[in-house]
């Protein structure tokens, strides 16, 4: 691929169009999310919309879904919306034209199309960076401790809406006191010993850091595979299911475990239909499921 050089124009905050105040607690299960910036990249191929009307659309946006404008502060963290809430936006060009430096493969050097901002503890951050030929890598990073997956894919079909000039829909839901723990809380799982387990600190011990390349792996199961897999199952389960179990199995096997050792899959799953909530609802409400087994019942 041949090697991009990334200019840049200029950098502005973008407020939200309504002015917005206040403080916005977060949930538990804010607070149980990492606190960290998970950064993606969208790609589009000319024609499209202006840098200033992504910017406008952008500051409507920020409207409809305030926590993205503020910042967060204290312990335990509240987001802050006060005269300076909303984002940074960041403004690059390109010499070349984008179909020059596609298809994009997951490496350090498309960091440069990531937003990056010296202000302290943006939640939300946005790179525009143009092409010659008019085609744009929209760069996006938003934290976790704020919203998931769901969430930000919400928002995101929210901001198109606003730069088509689209009616709005759905409208998102804000509203966290429908997950205020119960008084006094009354806990029926051991979350603890599972989601929070941790390990007592000890300067003998100082934590493991893996200093390795990190390589991405793709792979593709075809139809039929899917199907095969589906007919061996003594019941009816998901593509999802079933293609979890065989890679569960494939990945113990070359790890070369113990028959006795009980092994888990880690496994997201949306809260919001099993607690009643929209999906519209707007935080994080992601739960995490552990089927375990022993390994030679998860292999035969």
């Amino acid at each position: 691929m041949v090697a991009m050089e990334v200019k840049h124009l200029n950098t502005t905050w973008v407020k939200p169009e309504t002015r917005l105040h206040g403080k916005i607690p977060l949930t538990i299960f804010d607070r149980a999310s990492a606190d960290m910036h998970i950064a993606s990249i969208l790609v589009y191929d000319a024609p499209t919309a202006s840098n200033t009307k992504i910017k406008l659309a952008l500051a409507k946006a920020l409207t409809y879904y305030p926590v993205l404008a503020g910042k967060l502060s204290g312990q335990p963290p509240v987001v802050v919306l006060d005269d300076e809430a909303g984002a940074p936006v960041s403004e690059m060009s390109v010499e070349g034209n984008l179909e020059d430096f596609l298809p994009f493969k997951p490496t350090p050097e498309l960091s440069i199309l990531h937003p990056y901002t010296q202000e302290t503890n943006p939640l939300l951050m946005v790179q525009l960076t143009r092409f010659a030929c008019g085609g744009l890598v929209l760069g996006l990073s938003a934290n976790h401790a704020v919203a998931d997956g769901q969430s930000m894919s919400n928002f995101y079909v929210t901001w198109s809406q606003l730069i088509m000039e689209k009616e709005v829909s759905p409208i998102p839901t804000h509203g966290r006191s429908v997950l205020r723990p119960r008084d006094p809380p009354m806990p029926e799982y051991p979350h603890q010993n599972m989601e929070f387990s941790m390990s007592p600190p000890s300067d003998d011990q100082p934590p493991e850091i893996y200093e390795g390349a990190i390589e991405n792996v793709q792979v593709h199961y075809s139809y039929d595979f899917v199907m095969k897999l589906k007919e061996r199952a003594e019941t009816k389960h998901t593509t999802f299911e079933c293609l979890l179990s065989h890679l569960w199995k494939k990945v113990t096997v070359a790890r070369g475990l113990d028959d006795q050792v009980i092994t888990r899959a880690r496994v997201s799953v949306n809260g919001r239909p099993r607690l009643g909530l929209p999906g519209e609802y707007f935080g994080n409400l992601v739960l995490t499921a552990f089927p375990a087994a022993k390994v030679e019942d998860l292999v035969q």
